[in-house]
């Protein structure tokens, strides 16, 4: 049945991505956009905008439509972000527990977006994280235990989590030249291409940080699902890659978009924080995860688990050759 979805963060890497396939499922979806940029972007995806910023959620929660459902994937990583998504929650679920009156026939949905750097740091090359283990939040990113309690706990909402890795993007190359994935692995392969180097965070080869990986396109199947068929209360990993170092992933990148002599560079994690702000610390976060929950209760199969295909398929290689 076609629900009426309401999307924070519908321009961004995971919510373009979640755009996209709801409305391709035919979802009616309606989403943020804070400047008539996004608005046209999420227009010609086929969403409806509401212009507005999290930062100011009174204006357009205030006009916000009803809806069944909605999927909150939006952050600023500015320094203030705890601050600014309890003022949005705060507003934001007072207009849903209006809608939600005792009329209203089902309770509305809410998927909000954890993550990978909310579970601990790995001690142990064979430990992997699934639901189930507690949380160690990286330094900045506490606020998300508190925003995801709340929603989980809200006895007027079908609140749900979803804990996406470490997420990318690939596209089609153009006619002209390959294309660069986006997300996560776009600085790196940008400076393999532009400056014939990779950088990772670490103090060296001997210190390689083990990250989990998925595709926007895969989380954006996960997300699908959960809204359609997710269980109350309940939290989902999101991973197709269980864990890569980025030692092997940098080497992967510089053969694929640098040339023969691509160099493989190292920055610490102070030097990282110091360069994008505290919360740039989480690429230095080494961990395992696995899906096996998503798997299993909501039938999801991630396709994107081999990176150096999805790497290679942004240069027009095809997974034969």
């Amino acid at each position: 049945m076609a629900m009426r979805v309401f999307i924070l963060g519908g321009s961004g890497l995971i919510g373009a991505a979640i755009v996209r396939n709801l409305v391709s499922a035919g979802h009616h979806v309606f989403a943020l956009a804070r400047n008539e940029n996004s608005a046209a972007h999420l227009a010609v995806m086929g969403a409806w905008p509401i212009r507005g910023d999290i930062h100011n959620p009174g204006p357009w929660c205030d006009k916000l439509p009803v809806v069944d459902a909605v999927i909150h994937a939006a952050c600023d990583f500015s320094a203030d972000m705890g601050a600014v998504d309890a003022g949005m929650l705060i507003e934001l679920l007072h207009v849903l527990h209006r809608q939600s009156g005792p009329k209203a026939p089902a309770l509305p949905r809410f998927i909000y977006t954890g993550g990978s750097w909310l579970y601990p740091a790995m001690k142990s090359s064979d430990a992997i994280h699934d639901e189930k283990t507690p949380f160690a939040p990286v330094p900045g990113f506490e606020w998300m235990v508190a925003g995801l309690t709340k929603i989980l706990s809200d006895p007027a909402l079908h609140g749900m989590v979803i804990h996406p890795a470490t997420v990318y993007r690939t596209d089609p190359p153009s006619r002209t030249r390959p294309t660069l994935p986006g997300g996560a692995l776009h600085d790196m392969a940008r400076r393999a291409r532009d400056e014939n180097r990779v950088r990772i965070v670490g103090d060296g080869p001997g210190d390689e940080v083990v990250w989990p990986l998925i595709h926007a396109d895969d989380l954006a199947d996960l997300y699908r699902l959960v809204l359609e068929n997710g269980e109350r209360g309940q939290s989902y990993i999101g991973v197709g890659i269980e864990g890569i170092a980025t030692g092997d992933l940098a080497r992967q990148i510089a053969q694929t978009f640098g040339r023969a002599d691509c160099e493989i560079e190292h920055i610490s994690p102070d030097d990282i924080a110091r360069e994008y702000g505290q919360w740039a610390l989480g690429l230095a976060h080494s961990h395992r995860m696995t899906s096996q929950k998503a798997i299993r209760e909501l039938g999801w199969q991630p396709r994107h688990t081999d990176i150096a295909r999805d790497l290679q398929s942004c240069c027009g290689v095809s997974a034969a050759a």
